[in-house]
C-alpha cells in the first residue's frame, strides 16, 4: 500500500460505465470501497504507531499520505538540526587530556553522526583540518609538515601519522621520567654518602 503515502493513488470515481445491450449503464465502481478501505486501514495503523508528541501534530490530517508527509518534514527538520549541533561540537572538540586513540574516536564518531544525519559524509580536507585544529602545540611538527605538503592528506594517513607522533611522545616522555628518577636516586645516594661523612667526622670531632 506504498501508494497510499506517496500521494501516487488517485482516488478511484464512483461509478463506472459499461455498455450493456447497446446501452451505456452506470454501475458501483468497487475499486473506489477498497481503496476507501485501504485508505482508512493505513491511516489507523499510522496513527496507532505515532507517540503523542508526534500525534498531535497530524491528528487533523485527513490521508495517510498528508501524514507521512508531515512525519517526513519533522524527522527531516529534527535531522538538519542535530547536524546542524553535531557539526557546531566537531568544531569545538578539543583533544586535550584524551589520548590520541580517544580523540581520533571521538572524531569518527561525530563524522558518522553528520554523515547519518544529511546521509551526505563530510570531505576528507574537512575532517582533517578539524582534526588538527583540535591539537595542541605538542603536535605542531606534525601539523607544519602536513600543512607544507602539496598533495592532500587523506584521513587514514593522518590518523596513522599522529598515532606514530603520539607513541613516539610517550616513549620519549617515558625516557624523560626514567631519566629523572635515575637522577633523583643518584642525587640521593650522593646526599647519603655525604650525611654518612658529616656523621663521620662529627663523630671524630667529638671524640678528640
Amino acid at each position: 500500500m506504498e501508494h497510499h503515502l506517496d500521494g501516487k493513488s488517485p482516488e478511484p470515481p464512483a461509478t463506472l460505465t459499461i455498455t450493456k445491450d447497446g446501452k451505456d449503464e452506470q454501475i458501483v465502481n468497487f475499486a473506489r470501497t477498497l481503496w476507501y478501505a485501504q485508505q482508512q486501514q493505513l491511516q489507523g495503523y499510522l496513527m496507532g504507531s505515532l507517540s503523542r508528541e508526534i500525534l498531535a501534530q497530524v491528528a487533523t490530517l485527513q490521508t495517510p499520505a498528508e501524514v507521512w508527509s508531515a512525519i517526513n518534514a519533522m524527522f527531516a527538520a529534527q535531522s538538519q538540526s542535530q547536524a546542524i549541533n553535531t557539526r557546531i561540537e566537531l568544531t569545538n572538540l578539543k583533544k586535550g587530556n584524551m589520548s590520541m586513540a580517544e580523540y581520533l574516536g571521538k572524531i569518527k564518531t561525530l563524522t558518522d553522526e553528520v554523515a547519518c544525519c544529511t546521509e551526505v559524509p563530510l570531505p576528507d580536507p574537512e575532517i582533517v583540518s578539524k582534526i588538527m585544529a583540535g591539537l595542541d602545540l605538542d603536535y605542531n611538527p606534525v601539523v607544519s609538515a602536513l600543512s607544507a605538503r602539496v598533495e592532500p592528506v587523506s584521513v587514514q594517513e593522518l590518523y596513522s601519522q599522529l598515532l606514530s607522533f603520539d607513541a613516539r611522545l610517550a616513549l620519549l616522555h617515558g625516557t624523560n621520567t626514567r631519566q629523572s628518577s635515575v637522577n633523583s636516586a643518584a642525587r640521593g645516594r650522593g646526599r647519603g654518602r655525604a650525611h654518612q661523612g658529616q656523621s663521620r667526622n662529627g663523630g671524630g670531632r667529638g671524640g678528640g
